[in-house]
């Protein structure tokens, strides 16, 4: 199909790089971390509404909206949807310190024009690619040019990698694409699909799945004052100790791992990666105790080709080599994809 460049002259001629800019700042300035996307997504339906677009409004739960903008084609021809994210890594508040060692001060998080950029939290993942798609379907609309096929602009919650687990159960960690789940469930079909993320600009169509692991081991609960190492071996007693002969070994795995299973998609190279995220033992408030249990949190983004139960089958035989008592749960699994024929 060749390319209209007269039409697409026309709608470009509707682009305003200082309003654009000016409606990255406008998205950056609203807080959104993940579980708390209402305003931001009021706030896109309302400018959906003020510039001629159809509005849909979509609770992926209370206080959680996607927020939808359709421009209808003719009806002949084939839909094309730009799919985007309003939550954000980070909230920029005091709860970022279990992450970060400093939180920077509310003026820089805010959206703010610094010489040629946009800059403050959020924008690069991913609020300048959602003012981007929101200020391609303005011009479209007020071009005047009508498309074969409907244009759907979805800018979703829930798109951040967080996984309720343990204690964490709020809606504040619902995240790993439940939005988009939502989207495509609830009738926001489209023959194609652009996701405005960030790639370094390039186009890529292959994307990792995940598989999200708890593994913990067992110590003896008692006074550790009084004791000789000799009768009390630590590697025994110990439930934090004994969890790094598990790091250990998963470490020696994952650098196995990521060199074993790296795929050759149709645009570049996927890179696999085992990241331990988390670890929790012991009880602070009681350090004089030995800790009798410890458990690590592990992420695993593997290539399409490769399952979650492939994943949980080479991690429980490594573990069973140790001779260490353990548990492991998973606790959430996506499989990766790569898009054919596109």
């Amino acid at each position: 199909m060749a390319l209209d460049h007269a039409a697409a002259k026309k709608i470009l001629a509707q682009i305003d790089r200082n309003e654009l800019a000016q409606l990255g700042c406008d998205l950056t300035s609203i807080p959104s971390p993940t579980g708390q996307e209402k305003a931001i997504g009021e706030f896109i339906l309302g400018w959906f509404e003020s510039n001629g677009l159809k509005a849909v409004r979509q609770d992926v739960e209370l206080d959680r909206p996607n927020a939808i903008g359709i421009l209808k084609g003719d009806g002949t021809g084939l839909s094309l949807s730009f799919n985007g994210h309003t939550d954000t890594s980070f909230t920029g508040t005091r709860e970022d310190l279990r992450m970060v060692a400093n939180v920077e001060p509310e003026a820089e998080l805010k959206g703010r024009i610094v010489g040629d950029r946009v800059q403050g939290l959020g924008i690069s993942n991913m609020k300048g690619g959602v003012a981007a798609f929101m200020i391609a379907g303005k011009a479209l609309k007020k071009s005047g040019v009508r498309l074969k096929g409907d244009v759907i602009l979805a800018a979703v919650v829930g798109e951040i990698s967080r996984t309720p687990v343990g204690a964490w159960q709020s809606k504040e960690y619902r995240g790993e694409g439940a939005g988009t789940r939502h989207l495509l469930t609830h009738g926001m079909q489209s023959d194609y699909a652009v996701v405005a993320d960030g790639s370094d600009l390039n186009i890529v169509w292959t994307q990792t799945g995940v598989v999200q692991i708890k593994i913990t081991t067992f110590g003896k609960a008692e006074a550790a004052w009084g004791t000789r190492r000799s009768d009390y071996p630590m590697e025994k007693v110990n439930a934090i100790v004994k969890m790094t002969r598990i790091i250990d070994a998963l470490e020696e795995w994952a650098a196995e791992f990521e060199e074993k299973y790296i795929y050759e998609s149709p645009t570049g190279r996927l890179l696999p990666k085992v990241n331990i995220g988390a670890i929790e033992g012991g009880a602070p408030y009681r350090p004089n105790y030995f800790p009798g249990v410890c458990s690590i949190y592990v992420d695993v983004r593997m290539p399409p080709q490769v399952r979650p139960v492939t994943i949980q089958s080479e991690l429980e035989q490594m573990l069973n080599r140790l001779g260490v008592d353990y548990d492991l749960d998973v606790y959430r699994s996506l499989l990766g994809h790569e898009g054919k024929n596109v």
